[in-house]
């Protein structure tokens, strides 16, 4: 790494690094002298297959060893650490505890993998403990580091954007956390992120003009590595890109050395169909053919995988193919809606385009809501989903059962700032002031950064709430409030939704207030 100023593990700084816990069944296949890890997907998979049966019947804590093990033969599968993600919120939700002193202390891990899996167990049974999540992403860097022919890249990149998120999301957080994790992304070298975490310790810490120093070197390397990466910004950013793109290219050549065209394609299609045929009972084998389908992005694909989808639900009863199914049908939608709207900024006044957008658009928002109310019911200690339904509900006017939604589901840490925002939106459009003043200015207590784009979103609409009560209530203070966040707003981006006309009028109704007074 070219970066000299970071420094990492003194005392008292950075994640713990004890060697972790249990090696798990299946151990490591790494060899312990040659230091060389060599993969078993076929192994892999037998867990996999295990992990998602036993989640299904809501058994987390023995879905959580199993995705684990699995893990040991094959450490780099994006897809089954979100899949154990997904499990572990789960466990937290329905009140799993976190690991026991005794599973703590075990240390059978000894190289890399094991150790960085072992700690991710930990993690998974206290899925929101920043400092496990930090350990996390220390161990996944040494991994990378020590074994280069596993594709660990994009882990240290989600598990650093959850560090960031949660960091963000908690009061308690300090700069050190996000110092952590910009040391982290830089000696992985994904300095776009590293940037990213430098400025939110530099949001708490303006004063420090080490960190400044940092930022302005992070940055220069972030531009050095734009060229190769493409365009670095966005939350789908250059870095990531770059990943992704190897990880369908890995993905590809291990399908059998097949050359990627489209009669190849086609051809890989027939054999999964083939291999459903023969045996349906196997999920592996509709889960495969489902995934090589819905990614042609071809209409007539995506309506054959709906009807499997539908078809392996009724046949089992599992919910999961319900909701994939769901998913599918959101995806074609979308895509349907850009297309759409590309053509729309090329020509604004193509009526029929239009006409078109605004048809699709209103029945997604109404498929949406149906999906959305009816996973709840399947899934009601899933917070995520409350989130995602209160948004659906907003959309429909449906404030009061919006407001149920996100009163809920700010109780999850991932989406607590934006379930306060639109909880505050939601008291606001009713009328409510005071409740939407409080809402929204513990949501901005709860987050660290005033001039981001969520940042911007939060002042605004307390802004907005501050005048509505001003003119409610013939409020000078409120009226003088608001102008003052407006006037931070204009400084921060001139340009943010209407914030021009928005301090002018303020500025009137601050003037015409005092003149009452």
């Amino acid at each position: 790494m070219a970066l000299n100023f970071f420094k990492r593990g003194g005392k008292g700084e950075g994640p713990g690094t004890g060697d972790g816990g249990s090696g798990g069944a299946g151990g490591n296949d790494a060899g312990a002298g040659d230091g060389k890890f060599e993969r078993n997907p076929a192994k892999a998979r037998r867990f996999f297959e295990h992990a998602q049966t036993v989640a299904d019947a809501r058994n987390y804590e023995y879905a959580i060893s199993l995705y684990i093990d699995g893990l040991r033969h094959e450490p780099d599968n994006m897809g089954k650490h979100e899949a154990l993600r997904e499990v572990a919120e789960k466990y937290k939700v329905g009140g799993g505890k976190p690991a026991g002193l005794g599973e703590r202390m075990k240390s059978t891990g000894k190289d890399p993998v094991s150790k960085f899996l072992d700690t991710e167990k930990l993690w998974s049974k206290d899925p929101l403990n920043l400092s496990l999540m930090l350990e996390v992403m220390e161990k996944s860097v040494a991994v990378l580091k020590a074994e280069p022919e596993l594709h660990m890249e994009e882990f240290v990149f989600w598990i650093g954007e959850m560090v960031i998120k949660f960091g963000r999301g908690s009061r308690k957080t300090t700069e050190k956390v996000f110092i952590q994790a910009r040391d982290l992304f830089a000696e992985a070298g994904i300095y776009e992120k590293a940037v990213e975490a430098c400025k939110y310790a530099l949001a708490l810490r303006p004063d420090d003009a080490s960190l400044l120093d940092d930022l302005k070197n992070l940055e220069a390397e972030a531009t050095l590595t734009t060229g190769a990466y493409g365009d670095a910004g966005g939350q789908e950013g250059g870095y990531r890109r770059m990943v992704r793109d190897a990880e369908k290219q890995r993905a590809l050549e291990q399908q059998d050395a097949l050359v990627r065209t489209g009669s190849v394609q086609e051809e890989l299609i027939d054999r999964l169909r083939r291999e459903y045929g023969e045996k349906p009972e196997e999920a592996d084998r509709l889960d495969k053919l489902v995934n090589a389908l819905i990614q042609t992005n071809e209409e007539a694909d995506e309506g054959e995988a709906v009807k499997l989808l539908r078809e392996a639900f009724e046949r089992t009863g599992q919910y999961r193919y319900k909701v994939r199914s769901g998913d599918v049908i959101i995806r074609q939608s979308n895509r349907k809606l850009r297309a759409l709207r590309e053509k729309l900024k090329e020509n604004p006044a193509d009526a029929e385009a239009a006409a078109k957008f605004k048809e699709i658009n209103a029945q997604l928002l109404k498929f949406e809501l149906a999906e959305y109310t009816e996973r709840v019911k399947n899934y009601p200690t899933d917070l995520s989903l409350r989130y995602q339904l209160g948004r659906r509900l907003m959309a429909f006017g449906k404030f009061d059962d919006a407001i149920a939604a996100f009163q809920e589901a700010r109780a999850d840490a991932k989406n607590r700032v934006q379930s306060l925002l639109y909880l505050g939106v939601c008291y606001s459009t009713k009328g409510w002031h005071q409740e939407a003043v409080d809402t929204l200015r513990e949501a901005i207590a709860g987050y660290a950064i005033e001039d981001d784009k969520i940042g911007l979103e939060l002042r605004y609409h307390l802004m907005d709430a501050l005048e509505k009560s001003a003119r409610a209530e013939k409020s000078i203070e409120s009226a003088k409030e608001a102008q003052k966040i407006a006037s931070k707003i204009l400084q921060a981006d001139i340009r943010f939704r209407d914030i021009k006309d928005r301090i002018d009028g303020l500025r009137t109704l601050v003037e015409e207030l005092s003149k009452a007074g």
